[in-house]
């Protein structure tokens, strides 16, 4: 799919859209070897693992490299979240996302704060997800697994139940996939002898909390020299009001 009416109506209709080539070779180069440095180093000192331990998560990438605070403003990413989340919407969180070696599946489920709240979910989005592929993803490294369509049922999958309509939306390294914040979804299984990286760029509505306190991680000179569109994805326009 090439035409942005059509991207938009698939997006609606089945709850993600694929970007093809949205990074070029040269990003795709420098982002990932600066995220498996900091996979590496955060793992030497402490890390976040899950599945077995054999998956990774490094987060605050905005603190972590100005590459990440550039990319996280990608014009694209941001068209397809602003469709989906409004023009004030701001960023939640933006992580590394090593899928190990041998790792198994996540399982399917639904994003924070969907998955507390009570059902029917709204209509609308409240948060949704940007999946930067730093690795092509593959059916048998842990492509995405998710439910087509699942984004308008209004409730989230069941624990232990099994559904015959997963799908594995697979790509080549520098597309991004933009998934609905509602779709019922999860890693797949990685059946292969190599990790896979990908960054996920988690974005919500403006008077949301986010998964992260931005404006108390990162360095306030950071902050400072922010273009506007940062301040506002990091949450600077979005603060509870101080009058007393």
């Amino acid at each position: 799919m090439s035409d942005k009416a059509e991207l938009f109506a698939h997006l609606d209709e089945y709850g993600y859209v694929v970007l093809e080539r949205a990074l070029t070779a040269d990003q795709v180069g420098v982002l990932k070897e600066r995220s498996v440095e900091l996979a590496k180093k955060e793992r030497e000192l402490g890390a976040q693992l899950y599945l077995d331990n054999k998956s990774q998560r490094v987060w605050n990438l905005v603190n972590k490299g100005k590459v990440f605070a550039e990319m996280i403003q990608h014009p694209s990413v941001l068209e397809f979240q602003e469709y989906l989340l409004g023009k004030n919407c701001t960023l939640s969180s933006f992580t590394v996302n090593l899928i190990g070696s041998g790792s198994p599946s996540a399982g399917l489920h639904i994003d924070y704060p969907l998955s507390i709240l009570p059902t029917p979910h709204p209509s609308f989005a409240l948060c949704a997800n940007s999946i930067y592929l730093l690795d092509d993803f593959s059916l048998e490294n842990g492509a995405t697994c998710l439910v087509p369509g699942s984004h308008k049922r209004g409730y989230g999958p069941s624990s232990g139940e099994t559904y015959n309509d997963i799908i594995q939306v697979t790509g080549k390294k520098g597309d991004i996939i933009i998934v609905h914040g509602h779709i019922w979804h999860g890693s797949g299984e990685n059946r292969t002898d190599q990790d896979r990286v990908a960054l996920l760029g988690f974005f919500c509505r403006s008077f949301m909390k986010p998964q992260q306190d931005h404006l108390r991680l990162i360095a306030p000179e950071i902050i400072e020299g922010a273009s506007a569109t940062l301040k506002r994805l990091l949450g600077v326009d979005s603060q509870p009001s101080l009058n007393d």
